[in-house]
């Protein structure tokens, strides 16, 4: 006995077909919204959860300065100008990277101090990008001095590599308050 194959399925009757695309109109680009706060705040949650168990301050101080790395370039997204529309999402502040330079070297400069990338450095950024009401509303709420720029104890987004034993109590909940901190200046200044 020889194998048949099997007839194809007819199409279902009274099935509608979508129209074909016109050619020569490009459908519409989806409108990006980044969720930069709402995964800040998971990562706080769980950060807050790891926290109860010295064995795990390493993750959850990772977490507490990515939670606040997070509200903060939701901040700078949201009120402050910058946008996120690379290929790689990473944000940027256009106010600096197209100040004016004078060489090329300066350009580039510019450019790579443009983007948005982890603590200590985007805190700072805050600080020189926030301006007006929401500006006045977050720096009322964050301390001046960055928390997550400690000359003995500065966070870095590499520290998740250390051994946890090499964490602190007292940096996981001082960075957890900075996250907090910031997550509720974003909600102050919304």
């Amino acid at each position: 006995m020889t194998a048949q194959t099997p007839p194809p399925v007819p199409a279902a009757p009274n099935t509608p077909t979508a129209p074909a695309p016109a050619a020569s109109t490009p459908a519409p680009a989806p409108a990006h919204q980044h969720a930069f706060l709402e995964v800040g705040r998971c990562h706080y949650d769980a950060a807050t959860q790891l926290a109860k168990s010295p064995p795990l301050f390493g993750s959850a101080d990772h977490l507490a300065g990515i939670a606040a790395e997070c509200a903060i370039k939701a901040m700078l997204l949201d009120f402050f100008g910058s946008v996120q529309d690379t290929p790689l999402g990473i944000p940027y502040s256009p106010t600096i990277r197209n100040r004016p330079t004078q060489s090329q070297r300066q350009a580039d400069k510019a450019w790579k101090e443009s983007q948005h990338g982890h603590l200590p450095y985007v805190w700072d950024q805050l600080l020189l990008l926030a301006n007006g009401h929401h500006g006045a509303t977050v720096l009322a709420q964050l301390p001046q001095q960055n928390p997550f720029r400690e000359s003995a104890d500065e966070w870095d987004v590499a520290h998740r590599y250390r051994d946890s034993g090499q964490i602190s109590e007292q940096r996981v909940k001082r960075h957890l308050a900075a996250a907090r901190t910031v997550i509720a200046a974003y909600q102050q200044a919304k």
